[in-house]
């Protein structure tokens, strides 16, 4: 028996996802202060920020998601994390992740990242994550809702299945509706300008996906190795990498572009050779562009945007210049 109604539960959780907005905007700011004591960025970056991302997390909240939730959770871990915190960032980044698989990569940035002891907490959290609701529903119950949210979700994409729709924004859906045509119900929302190498798309997605991945762990055990510090663009890469290679990446869930892209404004263009000073008002161009949302630029364009995957392509970008410039952050920030 539940303890209010379904539509009050709701209504009081979309109060609080308003609430969990203002906190996300203040750990963000936080995290990015601690990382870079010696040059804090301005306010200017953070108003852009919100302005960019007020549209991803209006469709949360209209759509009464978990993602403020979510990235609140992963923004307190990774400042635990960065705090040298272990307990209390693998506590924070576990539940994270077991309210919405994506945040699984902050699991693989924060162990290869981390100490021992993060390892072994978040292998711990990780268990009782697993073990307390057996306890609480039984242990034949738990198996059946482990193996029932296994069939109905992650099933589809472990066997290869892909979600076209124009609202998803990921790796895989970007592909697909490049080369594959749209069923005969969809032709006035047809996106396959690649249609002639359909037969190509399962492959190009899996070359796409290895690449990503090995550039990402490459990275990540590189700066382990070499003893670099963490810096904003680097766990910028960590959220973009989640979008990039989720199964699912509705517009709601990029509501971690508020931290994204205060990584991306508080970099001083002056401090950049010409190409790279190029590359980062494409950056802040491309973070602009897919921020407007539907109600500045109208549906159909709105669209059209979804559709042939700018989302992913600005995503993609970032995601590149995330790696290419978390070296030396500390000298790029104003």
């Amino acid at each position: 028996m539940s303890i209010v109604p379904l539509k009050t539960a709701a209504g009081l959780f979309y109060v609080a996802s308003v609430g969990l907005i203002l906190l996300a905007v203040y750990l963000t700011r936080d995290i990015v202060r601690r990382l870079e004591p010696t040059r804090p960025p301005g306010r200017l970056p953070l108003i852009l920020s919100l302005a960019v991302s007020a549209g991803f997390m209006l469709d949360n909240l209209v759509h009464v998601q978990v993602n403020m939730l979510t990235l609140v959770l992963c923004l307190l871990g990774i400042r635990a994390f960065i705090q040298n915190r272990d307990t209390a960032a693998a506590g924070w980044l576990v539940t994270a992740t077991a309210v919405k698989i994506t945040p699984v990569f902050l699991l693989v940035w924060a162990m290869i990242r981390g100490r021992l002891r993060t390892v072994g907490a978040i292998i711990g959290f990780g268990a009782l994550c697993v073990v307390l609701p057996m306890l609480q529903r039984g242990f034949s119950q738990g198996v059946a809702d482990l193996t029932n949210y296994y069939h109905t979700f992650l099933q589809q994409f472990a066997t290869g299945g892909v979600v076209t729709v124009f609202r998803n924004q990921n790796l895989a859906a970007m592909v697909y509706r490049a080369l594959v045509p749209a069923a005969a119900r969809d032709v006035p929302y047809d996106y396959s300008y690649l249609s002639s190498y359909s037969s190509a798309a399962p492959m190009m997605y899996r070359i796409m996906t290895i690449l990503i991945l090995i550039a990402f762990l490459t990275y990540l055990i590189r700066r382990r190795i070499e003893a670099r510090p963490i810096g904003a663009l680097e766990i910028s890469s960590v959220f973009l990498a989640g979008h990039l290679l989720s199964g699912i990446t509705w517009k709601a869930h990029l509501v971690t572009l508020l931290f994204v892209s205060y990584a991306f404004f508080s970099l001083d263009p002056r401090r950049l050779p010409g190409w790279q000073r190029g590359g980062l008002w494409l950056a802040w161009g491309g973070i602009i562009v897919i921020g407007l949302g539907r109600d500045l630029i109208g549906s159909r364009l709105h669209h059209y945007m979804a559709g042939y995957s700018v989302f992913v392509w600005v995503m993609i970008l970032l995601f590149t210049l995330s790696l290419a410039w978390g070296r030396s952050q500390t000298e790029l920030r104003s």
